[in-house]
């Protein structure tokens, strides 16, 4: 497939609302434009460098805007789901598969047969999927699980729970591999706020996960209890033990889903103990190795991105916990980076141009303004607005209040340097625009009273083309 053809689809999708299918095809048309092999391009004039330069000016900025508004969002992604009750209810048992020594019990009932049954048809692409993406993961938790004394079989919850999906968010609003809820998260020691949600970063919330379960075979004495109480919570698993007067799992009546949970998650244990004898592909194993860096302030990912020689959504994929496109604002916070890789990043970001502005500034209220033309002007949202000032309702500000407003710190740094020779005029008297769909420079010139070759030479274009998502430097009169 053309280049072009890459990029064309790339914008469809984009516009469709598919950003993560949009940077995938973008980012194939860049491995197809570096190879040796890559086709020609339709115009001739064209050097390879210079689209190779505009695939990756659009990837950063199509990363910006997911990065920024929007957190990646891989919705429902459990093996178990409700339309599995009829399937469960109609299943014939099939041939028993040899039992594997586990240090917990999974007994090859009706229930766990019929679960491997579906898991091995019908749900057989998303088995084999979510094996795939868990060697990623598997050794580290295995090691978390191991130091907490608890049996390594607990690792594969995360099948059932996420299918090993980073950004898994489901209707109960639970988060991560691990699949938390705020609360239960926040109990666990997790940071979830504007800044970051660690229910997704893969250690922080395996060791959360590992804390909880151990709770609960504290509590229950039985594993069969304590993953039950995993997905129904320990109350619920509590109230049925004391009004039925059983500690037998498979006597206990439950709730449909944790019913099935516990079946779900032995069918599950047996295959990823041999997933050959179901013909299924073992999990290719990595080692979990990161490189970490104490930054000194906040700062934008994309400049870090370039310090580490790595793509904004490369480096994002090492930070999961990242809500926005900047780090927090507090000194000291960690950065996960490749192996091996932290000499470099240390002196390329020294030689690199740093932000050195507030991430943030403060807007006075002005008479007639709303959260809304206050968000489009600073290329934000309501909501983040109301986040980052604690408001209940987006009707109820008054003139003269004054509101925090993000800024993106890379634009702080990129145009440090530009302030100070434009016009004269004082760094506070700015303001910042993100583009938009279907915006040309003209109309946003003539919509902000100053003319496309101010906002040219502000920003450093190289004429009048623009991208959705970049954000525009427009100084105010």
């Amino acid at each position: 497939m053309e280049v072009q053809e890459l990029v064309q689809q790339a914008k469809r999708q984009w516009g469709e609302g598919k950003a993560h299918e949009a940077i995938t095809l973008l980012t194939r048309a860049r491995a197809l434009l570096s190879s040796d092999g890559a086709p020609s391009t339709p115009d001739p004039g064209r050097r390879r460098g210079q689209l190779l330069e505009d695939l990756e000016a659009l990837l950063d900025e199509l990363a910006g805007i997911r990065a920024m508004h929007v957190t990646p969002f891989e919705g429902e992604a459990s093996l178990v789901s409700p339309e599995d009750v009829t399937a469960l209810e109609e299943a014939v048992p099939p041939a028993e598969k040899p039992e594997l020594p586990s240090y917990i019990p999974l007994e090859i009932r009706h229930e766990v047969q019929a679960y491997i049954e579906l898991f091995t048809t019908k749900k057989r692409e998303l088995t084999g999927e979510a094996l795939e993406r868990s060697g990623r993961y598997l050794p580290l938790m295995r090691k978390i699980f191991a130091d907490k004394a608890l049996p390594e079989d607990l690792v594969n919850l995360a099948y059932i729970e996420s299918a090993f999906k980073l950004y898994a968010y489901s209707r109960a609003r639970a988060s991560g591999i691990w699949q938390f809820i705020k609360g239960t998260g926040r109990k666990y020691g997790l940071k979830i706020d504007w800044w970051v949600d660690e229910r997704r970063d893969p250690v922080k919330a395996t060791a959360a996960a590992a804390h909880y379960l151990a709770d609960l075979y504290a509590m229950f004495e039985s594993w069969p209890l304590a993953i039950a109480a995993y997905n129904a919570g320990e109350g619920k698993v509590l109230r049925a033990i004391k009004r039925q007067g059983t500690t037998d799992f498979w006597k206990l009546h439950l709730p449909r889903e944790t019913k099935y949970y516990v079946p779900a998650f032995m069918a599950m244990t047996l295959i990823a103990k041999n997933p050959e004898a179901y013909g299924f592909q073992r999990p290719s194993e990595e080692s979990w190795q990161l490189d970490q860096v104490a930054l000194s302030q906040q700062t934008d990912l994309r400049l870090l991105a370039k310090a580490v020689g790595l793509s904004t959504e490369e480096l994002r994929d090492r930070n999961p916990e990242l809500n926005r496109l900047v780090t927090p604002p507090q000194e000291g916070y960690l950065l996960n980076l490749p192996p091996g890789s932290k000499a470099v990043f240390l002196d390329a970001l020294d030689r690199l141009v740093q932000a050195r502005g507030p991430s943030w500034r403060q807007h006075r209220v002005r008479p007639g303004e709303s959260l809304s033309t206050i968000a489009q002007r600073y290329g934000t949202t309501v909501a983040v607005l109301m986040e980052m000032n604690h408001l209940e309702n987006p009707h109820h500000i008054r003139a003269g209040t004054p509101l925090n407003v993000p800024v993106p710190a890379l634009t702080l740094a990129e145009t440090s340097t530009t302030k100070q020779t434009t016009n004269n005029r004082p760094a506070s008297h700015y303001s910042l625009y993100v583009v938009k769909p279907g915006d040309s420079l003209w109309e946003i010139a003539r919509t902000h009273r100053v003319s496309s070759k101010d906002l040219e030479r502000w920003n450093d274009l190289q004429g009048s083309l623009i991208h959705p998502g970049r954000t525009l430097l427009i100084y105010l009169d």
